[in-house]
């Protein structure tokens, strides 16, 4: 057996001396810092409102300081877009990080999430997290065997209720959920949490707009409209009467800042703010115009992401999936086809910060109608134009001349009438007449929208020979997206639409059965 070398010597000895108590390093060696601990993330998420109805984004009067805390402190996002205006294939492209047209079954309301398909708090919690949801979940849907449960969204916190719950508003104490689910996990693990409110989702109670005034202090006539609806006293009450559920869901979302901030998590909390999908009024949710789909979301991270900064990139909700899962060092399936927001987050830029996030796809494929009523289409929008193409048929509003009714009737009907009776009683008036013709012409196989030139999406060019190049190139990479995704409108394999097509609208005529 050969000696060891001097060499080797050497190294045994200075090894020995390592080993011996405080010698382990030299004076000289710097501190090692522990690893940086995973951030907590909460999901708070709204049941139908569209971006506009947030203070943060300069056009409603409605006072939300706790989402434009959140966009303040946090960066706040101009064009962020719910895959679908529909609830639970909404709430699905999000647990997934998929388009929801991926998702099979879970493409519709009303049907199942396939458990094929891996939700984030289950992707987190094998990552370590602990997870958990209060309020709505993923739904309405059913759970079937090979379907997920309502622990899709993490374990359920539904047991503590309000005392005495508001008219129209969910008995579920949000907050007093979140904080059980707290005090279960010990302050060292990190959580993943969804704050689920059904506000402010019809119905309203109808003594709403007088509680605006007295608790938040709007006026009907600081009421926004958006210019798709006439403007009356009826429209303004009903209008209130949805807004004061926003700024309800505001308060919520103050009481989690609060709760987080006492426990002093909050700033190592990846917080997302947003809403499922649009307004529940004409031409928002369940439709593909602009309103319909466009959400509000502010993103506070302070640990990782500089405040104070309005980004334009275009985000949907498989891309706000993903970004948990790489926020929390979760593995993300390669088969998701989000993308991560954490550089976009992490950079101090504003603006558009991603070249690449410069149009957006979403579409629908049922929300209620029986056949052959069809709302099936795709939609996609840059920072200028709306295409939307319709795989079905849509009736637009026939306007019946023996509906009319004389100018004089006007300011009284106007106390009283929704939108459809306004249109059909007075097509021909001045403020009511570019709405008459937009809803009597709606719902076309194609519509292009110049949103420079008509915000309110009013006027279809998709005929204009002017607009030609434009919808060419819009309508090619649409295509060329849903190709790429597997979209079954592009595909042609629609077994699967179809079959659940007719499950959904066999639900809705039995009554939607558990």
């Amino acid at each position: 057996m050969r000696s060891p070398s001097r060499s080797r010597l050497l190294a045994l000895a200075l090894l020995a001396l390592v080993l011996l108590p405080g010698c382990g390093k030299a004076p000289s060696e710097p501190e090692r810092s522990e690893p940086a601990r995973k951030p907590n993330i909460v999901v708070f998420i709204t049941d139908d409102e569209s971006w506009l109805e947030r203070s943060a984004y300069g056009w409603s009067h409605l006072p939300t300081p706790n989402f434009d805390r959140v966009a303040r402190e946090g960066a706040l996002f101009t064009h962020a877009y719910s895959s679908a205006p529909s609830c639970a294939p909404a709430r699905a492209s999000l647990l997934t990080g998929h388009n929801f047209w991926e998702l099979e079954q879970g493409s519709f309301i009303q049907a199942w999430l396939p458990t094929k398909f891996p939700v984030v708090p289950d992707l987190l919690a094998a990552a370590g997290y602990r997870v958990g949801h209060t309020g709505k979940g993923w739904g309405p849907g059913v759970y079937p065997e090979g379907g997920h449960g309502p622990d899709s969204a993490g374990k359920p916190y539904q047991d503590i209720r309000l005392g005495d719950p508001q008219e129209a508003i969910s008995a579920v104490d949000y907050t007093a959920n979140f904080e059980a689910f707290l005090d279960q996990t010990p302050a060292e693990e990190p959580f993943f949490f969804w704050v689920g409110l059904t506000e402010p989702h019809a119905p309203w109670a109808q003594d709403n707009y007088e509680k605006l005034q007295q608790r938040y202090g709007v006026s009907l006539d600081q009421v926004s409209v958006p210019g798709f609806l006439p403007d009356t006293p009826a429209i303004r009450r009903q209008r209130a009467n949805m807004l004061y559920e926003v700024c309800y869901a505001d308060e919520q979302l103050g009481k989690v800042l609060k709760m987080l901030e006492e426990r002093g998590q909050l700033d190592n909390t990846l917080l997302i703010v947003t809403g499922d999908n649009g307004t529940s009024f004409p031409r928002s949710k369940a439709s593909l115009y602009d309103w319909g789909v466009h959400v509000p979301l502010a993103i506070r991270w302070p640990s990782r992401a500089p405040a104070g900064r309005t980004i334009e990139d275009f985000v949907t909700f498989g891309d706000l999936g993903v970004t948990a899962l790489a926020a929390g060092g979760a593995p993300v399936p390669p088969e998701m086809t989000g993308r991560s927001l954490v550089a976009t987050l992490e950079s101090d830029k504003s603006g558009l910060v991603d070249p690449t996030r410069d149009w957006v796809v979403t579409g629908l494929e049922w929300h209620g109608e029986f056949d052959p009523v069809n709302l099936s289409g795709r939609m996609i929008r840059d920072q200028r134009y709306e295409y939307i193409v319709r795989y079905g048929s849509t009736p637009a509003l026939k306007l019946d001349p023996a509906l009319r009714r004389p100018d004089s009737e006007y300011a009284k009907l106007a106390e009283t009438a929704n939108t459809q009776t306004l249109l059909q009683s007075f097509p021909g008036r001045p403020e009511l007449a570019p709405l008459a013709a937009a809803y009597a012409g709606g719902a076309a196989a194609e519509e292009l929208f110049d949103l420079e030139k008509d915000p309110w999406q009013l006027h279809n060019v998709a005929d204009d020979p002017a607009y030609a190049e434009i919808k060419t190139r819009l309508q090619e990479t649409l295509r060329a997206y849903q190709l790429e995704t597997g979209d079954p409108r592009a595909t042609g394999s629609m077994e699967i639409f179809d079959q659940t097509r007719q499950f959904v609208q066999e639900r809705k005529h039995n009554g939607y059965p558990r």
